[in-house]
């Protein structure tokens, strides 16, 4: 079957409870529990936009709304993709008790990163009036945005999850390229400004391209339509390839792990 979610038809209601429970288990024993769901973004956020706005030259109108539009999407892609690359080795106890199917896992953990993308976009909405700023209509555009973007952690999620099985090193090397990825992608910079090797990098960064789209309906531009065609093109792409590959090796993944 290779149709990605379609084996898991009649799971809606398992599929929630066990993203729910992540979410509540991913901060059990913090003080602040839940609310880091919020915090961590806004704290990123405070950061970069502290050290960019003091010394980075060039800072245009409404730069902090710029940022934590940048900085919610890449947060969710950081911690979707983390989550997605270990939720086959995080459950090798329920997958060997449990007659379920191996995709299974891969997406409780997109859903559970799309019920953390509600609470940063709702930092987001908070943000705005803080900084005086109103949006257009275009920004309900954001919706397929982010819907595009779950689908792309969902896609590597199937790939990354399936290769950890095989391959221990990825988890550190994912690690490492999701933090060097914020230097070539849309978040602090501007991509007219931008040159070299960075823009080469963004014209074939699939989240690079979502960042630049949201940042578009945000401010109240209508990405052009090669921009949606690219990336849904490539997003479906790596979702069908990542499923593919997924079920290609599945069959016998609790012996190796």
């Amino acid at each position: 079957m290779f149709i990605p979610l379609l084996g898991l038809k009649g799971k809606r209601s398992q599929i929630l409870h066990f993203a729910w429970k992540n979410v509540k288990i991913r901060y059990r024993g913090s003080y602040l529990g839940l609310l880091w769901t919020a915090l961590e973004p806004i704290l990123y956020f405070v950061f970069l936009y502290i050290v960019f706005t003091n010394i980075r030259l060039g800072v245009k109108e409404d730069f902090g709304i710029y940022l934590i539009t940048g900085i919610v999407l890449y947060h969710t892609f950081v911690k979707g993709t983390q989550g997605g690359l270990g939720s086959l080795k995080e459950n090798v106890g329920i997958l060997s008790s449990i007659n379920l199917r191996r995709e299974f896992f891969p997406v409780v953990s997109t859903v559970t990163s799309s019920i953390m993308l509600l609470v940063e976009v709702g930092v987001l909405f908070a943000l705005m009036p803080v900084f005086g700023f109103t949006p257009s209509w275009t920004i309900v555009l954001l919706i397929p945005i982010l819907i595009l973007l779950q689908i792309l952690i969902l896609g590597l999620s199937y790939l990354l999850s399936i290769t950890l099985v095989f391959i221990k090193d990825i988890q550190p090397l994912w690690s490492v390229f999701v933090h060097a990825l914020i230097f070539v992608t849309p978040i602090f910079w501007y991509v007219e400004d931008m040159g070299g090797i960075a823009l080469e990098i963004q014209k074939i960064n699939p989240l690079g391209q979502l960042i630049e789209m949201a940042h578009k309906v945000v401010f109240g531009e209508l990405p052009t339509v090669n921009e949606w065609l690219y990336s849904t093109a490539i997003i479906f792409a790596i979702l069908f390839i990542g499923y593919g590959i997924f079920q290609k090796f599945e069959k016998g993944i609790v012996e190796r792990i």
